[in-house]
């Protein structure tokens, strides 16, 4: 009698832990939170402390911890659940059935607030435009089309200068690009990240490359991931974006915005890449006359970058691509980012719209 009580109370003690960790995860997700008190308490007083403790834990092991999780974790799960199923009887499977449903609900909630807590909050932080001097009004098409022509001449000369020097391999970036990075962080003015961990190559690669996905940081880890078919001069802004991310830069514009900055402080082949990446989204809302006019200015070399870009995007699946985009999409919107993945082309407001960005051009370069 008194075992039968004893498993009941634990019973229910454990239902109702599940039951408040989905509540709780519920609640997480759809309620509003003030942006300046997540920036304050959390971006800036608790992220640091935790990303310095899980970087440190993570960078103790080689092993890629988001493939462990994704690819360990989900074979687990799904061998477990269909054990617990196939054992039901027949007359039971039905509770069987909801058993494994309350469970999968338990495990992803959990593993969302877990999401949060490391990382996942920094999507509700504060824009960092507001601490930009943003202006709208300096975003106009004849300042656009002018930056366009400068970015278009910086990325000429900087391939004149680089053409004979080597790219650095990915596991170099730290060294070559890491200082660039620190310095930015200083001028935004958050406690730096020490980029010491070379990017790693993950088992899901073969689908980066077929669906076009450049890099991810695991939220769970903070272990920087990146295809290994980016192009070597490529390698420098996708890695710089990563870190961004690492660094609590949560929206995809802000980070491509803080690897800009990176490459801008960088020397000539970091330069390179960052106005690489920059003149397309100089260039996208322009009219389809100047685009032409402008495209026709880029130097053979630069020209010839674009296009390996583009040849190696052509190994992609379309379907494949076009899956990962929607879900991207999705993902990013769940997360309170309402532009989607639209939100990557938005780094031409910071660059062109905030005082840091503009300082960045030379200064001969024409704003009104």
């Amino acid at each position: 009698m008194t075992v039968n009580r004893s498993a009941t109370v634990k019973y229910r003690m454990a239902f109702v832990i599940r039951l408040v960790v989905v509540v709780v995860a519920l609640v997480m997700a759809a309620a509003p939170m003030p942006r300046s008190l997540v920036e304050s308490a959390y971006s800036r007083g608790v992220y640091p402390i935790v990303r310095q403790v899980v970087s440190g834990l993570s960078s103790l092991t080689s092993v890629v911890l988001f493939d462990v999780l994704l690819i360990g974790g989900s074979l687990t799960l799904i061998l477990w659940w269909g054990a617990v199923l196939m054992r039901a009887p027949r007359g039971r499977r039905i509770g069987a059935l909801g058993s494994v449903v309350g469970h999968a609900a338990v495990v992803t909630a959990s593993l969302y607030l877990v999401f949060l807590a490391v990382w996942g909050l920094n999507y509700r932080r504060e824009a960092l435009a507001l601490r930009l001097e943003f202006s709208e009004g300096w975003v106009t098409p004849a300042v656009v089309e002018a930056l366009a022509e400068t970015a278009i001449t910086k990325l000429n000369d900087a391939f004149e200068i680089t053409p004979d020097q080597a790219w650095p391999q990915l596991v170099e970036l730290p060294t070559t690009l890491g200082p660039a990075f620190v310095q930015v962080q200083r001028e935004l003015e958050v406690a730096p990240v020490l980029p010491g961990l070379a990017p790693r190559r993950s088992l899901l690669t073969p689908y980066f490359q077929r669906a076009g996905i450049d890099g991810m940081v695991d939220p769970f880890s903070l272990q920087v991931l990146v295809n290994d078919a980016v192009l070597p001069f490529e390698r420098p802004f996708v890695v710089a974006h990563e870190w961004a991310h690492v660094a609590g830069f949560a929206h995809e514009a802000e980070a491509n915005f803080v690897a800009w900055l990176t490459c801008m402080s960088g020397e000539e082949r970091m330069q390179y890449s960052g106005w690489f990446y920059l003149v397309p989204r100089l260039l996208a809302p322009l009219s389809r006359d100047v685009q032409i006019r402008l495209w026709d200015t880029v130097a053979p070399g630069p020209m010839a970058d674009f296009n390996a870009v583009r040849v190696r995007l052509s190994h992609t699946i379309p379907a494949v691509r076009q899956g990962a985009r929607r879900l991207n999409d999705q993902y990013l919107r769940a997360n309170r980012v309402s532009s989607g993945i639209a939100s990557y082309d938005e780094v031409l407001q910071l660059a062109v719209g905030t005082s840091l960005g503009r300082r960045q051009w030379p200064v001969s370069t024409a704003f009104e």
